[in-house]
């Protein structure tokens, strides 16, 4: 097994896609419950995953990426540790 975990950025972008599927992994939510809530839930799924990619484009990545021989394997978002 050769894992390797790289941010999620543009370049990964297509791998996430390739793992969360059309519906967007847990019900469409692209993984927005970790930044909005269960209001992911009321928006279309293409919007969560719009914002998502949003994140990745920006300069912070939204979370990382695990690669196990070249595919995309379970996305963690980043949390910020709070004191």
């Amino acid at each position: 097994m050769d894992i390797t975990v790289r941010a999620l950025t543009l370049e990964g972008w297509p791998a996430l896609e390739d793992l969360f599927g059309r519906a967007g992994a847990s019900n469409g939510c692209w993984y927005m419950y970790w930044r909005i809530g269960p209001r992911y839930h009321d928006r279309p799924r293409i919007e969560n995953r719009d914002d998502l990619r949003r994140l990745a484009a920006s300069p912070r990545p939204p979370g990382l990426l695990a690669f196990d021989g070249g595919r995309g394997r379970r996305p963690r978002p980043v949390m910020r540790r709070r004191l």
